[in-house]
């Protein structure tokens, strides 16, 4: 390999990491700013979709609820959701990650691609994962502990009616909901991602043309 093939192997490899990078902090962002935030406690009370639906299902009981109990589910849930939902980080980036490393130009104006198609794939992964992790959330930091919520006095007959419509809530409504807000999470970050992406091979391509230490001519005459 002469010095010009190997300062555009060179370039080759700082275009893969810098594109490399860009998917790493487009993903980050994605899953620990946009999904994450819409699974933490909100600024506001009246904000707090699951706490309101419990207090409203024990009003028309007449019931009150333990609202310390009440707190430390809701807490528990969404720290566990917080902690679960990292996981698409991974299912993200791995194809992605994958296909960039792979990348071996055949033509001098080739670049590097992401297309919707590859993020559609992507996104069916997510979408898999994403309805496990929201299962499971449901199984092992909601519904298994709901009785702590209630006083000692309820009556089980009490608790099973406000639990049944919490539960059809949280499978339908609130999953409904949540899952249309992360898409269109997932929808603008895959946007930007593929606008990066490009944008980081016209440079490539631009400084692979326009720089000397690529022509082979100044090289020889060196």
């Amino acid at each position: 390999m002469n010095e010009v093939e190997e300062l555009k192997r060179q370039h080759l490899n700082t275009y893969k990491n810098a594109t490399k990078e860009i998917v790493n902090n487009n993903t980050k962002s994605l899953v620990e700013g946009d999904i994450i935030s819409l699974v933490k406690k909100p600024p506001l009370d009246s904000m707090d979709l699951i706490k309101s639906k419990l207090i409203s299902l024990a009003k028309k009981e007449k019931i009150v609820l333990n609202t310390t109990e009440l707190e430390n589910l809701i807490s528990n849930y969404r720290s566990y959701l917080e902690k679960t939902l990292l996981n698409l980080i991974e299912i993200r980036k791995e194809d992605l990650l994958v296909k960039i490393d792979s990348f071996e130009p055949t033509r001098e104006s080739e670049i590097i691609k992401i297309q919707k198609k590859d993020l559609d794939a992507i996104n069916k992964k997510i979408k898999v994962e994403l309805k496990k992790i929201l299962e499971d959330s449901y199984e092992k930091e909601l519904f298994d502990d709901l009785d702590k919520i209630y006083g000692v006095d309820t009556e089980n007959s009490l608790k099973e009616n406000i639990n049944k419509t919490f539960k059809k809530f949280m499978k339908s409504t609130y999953q409904k909901q949540l899952n249309e807000n992360i898409s269109i999470k997932i929808l603008v970050k895959d946007r930007t991602l593929m606008s990066g992406i490009m944008e980081q091979g016209e440079r490539y391509l631009f400084t692979k043309s326009n720089s000397h230490l690529f022509d082979e001519d100044m090289q020889n005459a060196n």
